[in-house]
């Protein structure tokens, strides 16, 4: 039997741990350009549906290892500040560097045209075998969301099933009309060497955070799954849990959809069906080369009401992402 414990802190601050009740389981000038699943049916497109005051726009996005390299290259900076700024909340992973003044520079960048971006990151997470760490993140807009001083935690791993903990964090949306929307992200990436195994123990996460999180209802998984949709093992068989990516490639190379969000179509009557992939070569008018400099990665999206359980809206069935151009 496997039992996975919520190690949580406030405010996603590795030094004030505090643990729940435990439970089951062109040129590198700045500003200048540098010189086995099923094929999805669709290319992703360049855009994503405008914030308004009745949505809000989730995502997640790979940076594809964001450490001192990337850091010191001021035109890939700029990219991410820019991508990030399409979100009201956005899930990253990847994050490798030790230095843990880089994600606080990265959103300094973002609100340097006066965005009130903040962000909660991950204590580092990995395997000393492997000699590969890394953390997660989320980054939001402090202007229409709360979450930075929400209680959020990693999971604890004490049988070190999977090679990264997910990181989990609470949100809710800023509204003056309505009852805010209230949800809970689990950000992932998973091992492709174990993907298998993985996916089968992310189904018992799934659970457990769920039970943990109750009576919140709104539990959305999202990341890098390093799966098509269609082939996620347990985790695919939990009822009424759908992913809301399909049929759009989801990896630069347009070959693979491996990102997704995994949400209840019965209790997250909040989806307005509206979710899909930024195409970077066409967000930036650049190259695969140039794109593949940003990340291997394409931010994905997903749309929401700001209301918690509105009367309009309804969760849409499995029938496919509608991308929106």
């Amino acid at each position: 039997v496997l039992l996975i414990g919520l190690g949580g802190y406030l405010g996603c601050d590795p030094n004030s741990n505090q643990i729940p009740p435990g439970i089951p389981t062109s040129t590198n000038d700045a500003g200048k350009l540098p010189s086995g699943d099923p094929a999805p049916a669709l290319a992703a497109t360049a855009t994503i549906p405008p914030r308004n005051q009745r949505t809000v726009v989730l995502g997640s996005f790979n940076m594809q290892r964001l450490g001192p390299s990337k850091l010191a290259d001021a035109w890939t900076m700029e990219k991410f500040a820019e991508i990030i700024r399409q979100y009201d909340v956005i899930g990253l992973q990847e994050i490798t560097s030790i230095d843990q003044t880089t994600l606080p520079k990265l959103v300094q960048l973002i609100n340097q045209n006066g965005s009130r971006y903040d962000y909660t990151l991950s204590p580092r997470v990995g395997r000393a075998a492997s000699g590969y760490y890394e953390q997660y993140a989320y980054v939001f807009d402090t202007a229409r969301i709360q979450g930075g001083a929400e209680f959020c935690y990693l999971v604890n791993d004490d049988a070190d099933v999977l090679h990264r903990e997910p990181f989990v964090g609470r949100f809710q949306t800023i509204t003056n009309a309505g009852q805010p929307f209230r949800f809970t992200l689990i950000n992932i990436h998973t091992d492709p060497d174990e993907i298998k195994q993985e996916l089968d123990i992310l189904a018992d996460v799934y659970r457990s955070v769920r039970q943990y999180e109750y009576p919140e209802d709104d539990v959305i998984l999202l990341g890098d799954l390093n799966a098509d949709p269609t082939r996620l093992q347990l985790l695919g068989t939990i009822p009424d849990i759908v992913p809301l990516i399909q049929g759009v490639a989801t990896n630069t190379r347009q070959s693979r959809t491996i990102d997704n969000f995994l949400a209840d179509k019965q209790s997250t009557q909040e989806f307005t069906g509206r979710s899909g992939v930024i195409n970077l070569e066409q967000m930036f008018r650049i190259q695969l080369r140039d794109a593949e400099r940003i990340s291997d990665h394409l931010p994905i999206w997903a749309e929401f009401s700001i209301f918690e359980n509105p009367n309009q809206q309804v969760m849409a069935g499995t029938s496919g992402s509608e991308v929106v151009r």
